[in-house]
C-alpha cells in the first residue's frame, strides 16, 4: 500500500529514537570491549556487536523501504533479508541473557539444556514465520489463508518470544536467590535479582509495544519499531552485566556467621616499636583449620607491670610477644573461594565460563 505522510513521520520518529538511543548502546559496547582482557575470543562481545548491527540493518533496509528505494510493492528478497536479520535480533538477544545464567549456574548439563533448547524453540518460531509472513505480504499475497493465519500467528510468535524472554529472566533471579544468596550466603546479591526483576518489566513492556504496534495498517512502519525495542532490551543486558561484575567485584565478605577464638597474651604494654615480626602457622585440628599469628616486637617503656617483669634489665629494653589464634569453619573457607570463583567468572563475562567447577561447599573433609 502507498505510503501516507504520518507512517513517514512514525517511522522517521521510531528511526530517530532507535539512533539517539543506539549511540548511548553502542557507547556501552565499547566500554565493555575495551574491558575485556582478551575481546577477541569472547562469545559475549561478539554477540553485543552482532546483535547491534543486525538492528542497525533492519533499521536502514525499513527507511529504505518506507522511503520508496525498494519501490512500491515488497518482494521476496527484500522480505527475505528483514526476516533474516530479525533471525539474528532474537537469537543473540536470547544467547546474550543465557550468558549471564550461565555463569551462576551449578550443573553444566542445565547450562547447555537452557542453552540448545532456547535455540531450538526460537528456530522453530523463526522457520514458521518465515513460512507465513513472506506469503502473507505479498502483493498480491499468495492465499487469503496465509493473510488470515499471519493476523493471529505473528501475534502468537511475539508472544512466544515474550513468554521465552521472561522465563529466562526469572530464572536468572531464582539461581541468585537460592544459589548466591540462600546456599552460600552472599546476601549482596540479593539486590541484583530485584534489580533483574524491576528491568523484567521494562523489557516486557517494550515486547507488549511491539505487539499492539501490528495493528498499525502499514506493516512498514511496525518494522521500524523493531530496532527501537532490542536496542532496549540490549542496553538492559548490558547495564545487568556491568552490575553483576561491579557487585561481584565489590567489597563485602559472605554474610555467614563465623566462629573465631582470639587468644591474646601480652607481656608489654604501650611501649614504642622499633621492630615487628610476624609470623604466620596453618595447623589443622580435625575438620576446623587454626590459624595462629606469632607477633614480635622489640620496644623500650612502658606500664609498672611492665617494671615488674623486667627487673634486673638495666637498659629497658624488652620483647613482646603476641599470639593470636583464629579458628575458621570449612564452609567459611570454600565460601570466601566460592565468591572470588564468582568475581573471576563475572569479570570475563564469557558464556562458557561458568561457576560449575565450583558447585558449593566440599562433601569430604580435609586430611
Amino acid at each position: 500500500m502507498p505510503n501516507s505522510q504520518n507512517d513517514i513521520q512514525v517511522a522517521s520518529l521510531a528511526a530517530g529514537f532507535s539512533i539517539g538511543f543506539g549511540i548511548l548502546t553502542v557507547w556501552e559496547a565499547v566500554k565493555q570491549t575495551r574491558r575485556n582482557r582478551n575481546p577477541l575470543r569472547s562469545t559475549y562481545i561478539y554477540m553485543i556487536w552482532g546483535e547491534i548491527l543486525a538492528n542497525v540493518l533492519i533499521l536502514v533496509v525499513g527507511y529504505l523501504w518506507i522511503d520508496g528505494i525498494f519501490g512500491d510493492k515488497p518482494t521476496v528478497p527484500l522480505l527475505f533479508f528483514i526476516l533474516f536479520f530479525w533471525v539474528f535480533e532474537i537469537q543473540l538477544l536470547m544467547q546474550i541473557i543465557i550468558n549471564r545464567i550461565t555463569v551462576i549456574a551449578e550443573r553444566p548439563d542445565t547450562m547447555w539444556k537452557l542453552k540448545y533448547g532456547t535455540a531450538i524453540i526460537i528456530t522453530a518460531i523463526n522457520i514458521a514465520v518465515f513460512c507465513i509472513f513472506i506469503p502473507a505480504h505479498l502483493s498480491p499475497p499468495v492465499s487469503e489463508l496465509y493473510v488470515n493465519i499471519n493476523k493471529y500467528w505473528d501475534r502468537t510468535s511475539k508472544c512466544l518470544i515474550c513468554v521465552v524472554d521472561a522465563g529466562l529472566n526469572l530464572h536468572f533471579s531464582r539461581t541468585v536467590k537460592k544459589r548466591l544468596v540462600e546456599q552460600h550466603g552472599l546476601v549482596k546479591y540479593a539486590p541484583l535479582a530485584n534489580f533483574n526483576d524491576k528491568l523484567m518489566v521494562i523489557s516486557i513492556l517494550m515486547d507488549v509495544m511491539l505487539i499492539c504496534l501490528m495493528s498499525l495498517p502499514n506493516p512498514i512502519v511496525f518494522v521500524q519499531f523493531h530496532p527501537v525495542t532490542y536496542m532496549v532490551k540490549l542496553n538492559i543486558e548490558m547495564s545487568m552485566a556491568t552490575l553483576i561484575t561491579k557487585v561481584a567485584k565489590g567489597s563485602g565478605e559472605s554474610d555467614e556467621t563465623t566462629e573465631s577464638h582470639n587468644v591474646s597474651l601480652s607481656y608489654a604494654k604501650n611501649q614504642s616499636k622499633r621492630g615487628t615480626r610476624l609470623n604466620i602457622h596453618h595447623t589443622y585440628n580435625d575438620n576446623v583449620p587454626m590459624k595462629t599469628y606469632h607477633t614480635t616486637a622489640v620496644g623500650t617503656g612502658g606500664s609498672e607491670e611492665d617494671l615488674e617483669m623486667l627487673k634486673g634489665n638495666s637498659n629497658g629494653i624488652h620483647r613482646r610477644l603476641d599470639v593470636r589464634v583464629e579458628s575458621t569453619t570449612n564452609s567459611e573457607t570454600e565460601c570466601h573461594d566460592f565468591e572470588k570463583a564468582l568475581a573471576r567468572s563475572f569479570d570475563r563475562r564469557e558464556d562458557e565460563m561458568s561457576l560449575t567447577h565450583h558447585p558449593g561447599h566440599p562433601r569430604g573433609t580435609i586430611k
